[in-house]
């Protein structure tokens, strides 16, 4: 508190001052009235495969790389000419993956989107580190808000152990479940994303819709749920849930390059069997995106471009080769080509 009092009076004596401040509290830089009307937010986000890379083996990305792979898959008039975009990149970026160790795709998604977390060799200590600096922002962080008794800070880590195994929950059902009030569970959700622990991705239509239909939440860093996942004990649990870690990568990198910056909005298909995003650019290019295995999300993006009607063409996230379905204007992209963003 002396530090912002400080801030807000040398701003108030000059305005030929210019001041850059850091700090880890997102909650306090957001919510603090005096901070917000006289600051320009710049957010860090969680860590980049790239950046992953340039911490872990000191390899830098191909120049470009990021802007190409970005504008092929997000910029195209049709799947078409997305796959043919990537595929006139597809010599540099398998160079590129020869001289990197794919299993560091795993390790990304379980621990990579944290700096601190890559270069410690033992995954419980990163766990264990993770899990205290939740109960620092819980604790402390959000605390420090005065919106919430001891009482409801307790649900705060069981609301996010609930998220990690599940990430479309109902208000109603998690009030159900942490035995408290709706108004309770609201509360925490709002905090929880204002920490920028959590990504609130709504369902895509209406505003009728967005409010009678549940949202879907994911993680800002996939090591959050993976920490959270790893208290279970299970040895299989990362693959059981490897296709919700690559959900959390992908909301990241879609909220990181079009939500926070105003570029573009972030849904998802509430309908059975829809896609897992929805993604709108300039408020008129609409592609729905699924992230997963086999075939099954070819069906959704299929069935959730039928619904819309006007979607341009649709995205599949896998773990298969770059494909073009053209019967259907949807491309398969490489999970390891969209780490490359």
């Amino acid at each position: 508190m002396i530090d912002q009092i400080k801030f807000l009076l040398v701003y108030d004596r000059s305005n030929k001052v210019f001041v850059i401040c850091t700090g880890s509290s997102a909650v306090s830089l957001q919510t603090n009235p005096d901070v917000i009307r006289r600051a320009i937010f710049e957010k860090l986000f969680p860590t980049s495969f790239g950046e992953f890379l340039m911490i872990k083996d000191e390899k830098y990305q191909v120049k470009d790389f990021k802007n190409n792979i970005k504008d092929a898959l997000f910029f195209s008039e049709s799947a078409k000419e997305a796959y043919d975009k990537l595929k006139n990149l597809e010599h540099p970026i398998l160079n590129f993956w020869s001289e990197v160790d794919r299993h560091y795709i795993d390790e990304y998604l379980k621990i990579g989107t944290l700096p601190f977390a890559i270069k410690i060799k033992d995954e419980a200590r990163i766990y264990q580190a993770i899990i205290v600096l939740l109960d620092k922002v819980i604790n402390q962080d959000m605390q420090s808000l005065g919106r919430f008794d001891i009482k409801t800070i307790s649900y705060i880590k069981r609301t996010l152990f609930l998220l990690a195994e599940s990430e479309i929950l109902s208000i109603q059902n998690l009030s159900k479940t942490l035995e408290t009030s709706i108004n309770t569970i609201s509360n925490i959700l709002e905090v929880l994303e204002y920490a920028e622990l959590l990504i609130r991705v709504m369902p895509y239509g209406s505003n009728f819709k967005k409010v009678r239909k549940p949202s879907k939440y994911l993680f800002m860093s996939s090591a959050i749920r993976s920490a959270f996942l790893s208290v279970a004990g299970n040895p299989s649990i990362f693959n059981q849930q490897k296709g919700h870690l690559m959900e959390d990568i992908v909301a990241m990198t879609l909220y990181r390059e079009f939500v926070a910056t105003s570029r573009g909005a972030l849904n998802y298909d509430s309908s059975k069997g829809g896609a897992d995003f929805i993604l709108t650019i300039a408020e008129k290019n609409i592609i729905p995106i699924e992230v997963g295995m086999g075939e099954k999300p070819n069906k959704q993006v299929r069935k959730t471009m039928k619904k819309i009607g006007s979607a341009k063409y649709g995205i599949v996230i896998s773990k298969d080769s770059l494909t073009l379905l053209e019967d259907a204007n949807v491309i398969k992209v490489p999970l390891d080509y969209f780490l490359l963003i």
